[in-house]
């Protein structure tokens, strides 16, 4: 009888250090973490916040991957994509970070020689600068309009289309993290806000697994909750 408590009490013991083993797994993040973002919005907002990350757990490896194709993340390997604007379907999880608002925009000295739009339709007497897609997208009467617009400049470079949109060559259609700052000092103009299509924003893609392993949940949270107050871009 003693035999089979002593045999009990050594396969609870078992059990116990099996669990504080798989927890201390859980709850220390191993290997390496792959990350892609968007070159311009990775540069500014998430590889600081991917290193401030670091800075907490040293002992996982970073691999960031910057580009403005969105890469597949099950069939090339990364963990997390962080991605902007209105998700197209999948089979990957997605947690909204934050709201993104995006603004037709174009300069006071583009405005002195053109008539401010009032209307979806007057789009086609301007000259619209095309970025990464040849449409613009907005809410009219309730409903997503995905607009081709046409124009005889084009980048795949918000930048590139904020600098283009400054010097008066066109209008842009550009999100508010490039554009806040010259739409508070005047520079930029924003038209057509009644037709700004809302319901987009900042979102971090994993995909479906059971348990995710502590390096991507630990990461997600830390992300949620840098957020939390809101579109970094937004803070004073």
């Amino acid at each position: 009888m003693p035999s089979i408590t002593r045999a009990c009490r050594q396969l609870f013991e078992g059990f116990k250090d099996a669990e504080l083993a798989l927890h201390h797994h859980q709850t220390n993040p191993t290997g390496t973490l792959k990350i892609t973002a968007a070159t311009t919005f990775g540069e500014r907002y998430i590889a600081p916040l991917v290193n401030e990350f670091h800075t907490l757990y040293p002992q996982l490896k970073i691999s960031m991957h910057l580009s403005n194709r969105q890469l597949e993340l099950i069939e090339e390997g990364y963990d997390i994509a962080i991605r902007m604007g209105v998700l197209r379907e999948s089979t990957l999880i997605a947690r909204r970070l934050c709201d993104r608002r995006e603004y037709v925009v174009g300069s006071p000295a583009y405005f002195s020689q053109h008539p401010r739009p009032t209307r979806l339709a007057d789009l086609e007497q301007h000259n619209c600068l095309i970025g990464s897609r040849d449409h613009w997208l907005f809410l009219d009467k309730g409903a997503r309009k995905d607009l081709v617009v046409k124009g005889n400049w084009q980048a795949n470079s918000g930048p590139a289309l904020v600098d283009a949109a400054l010097r008066g060559i066109g209008l842009a259609q550009l999100p508010d993290y490039y554009v806040g700052e010259y739409l508070a000092s005047g520079q930029l103009v924003s038209v057509l806000d009644e037709y700004q299509f809302t319901d987009t924003g900042v979102w971090v893609l994993y995909p479906q697994q059971r348990y995710l392993a502590a390096k991507v949940r630990l990461f997600i949270d830390f992300l949620v909750d840098k957020f939390a107050a809101g579109a970094p871009w937004t803070q004073g």
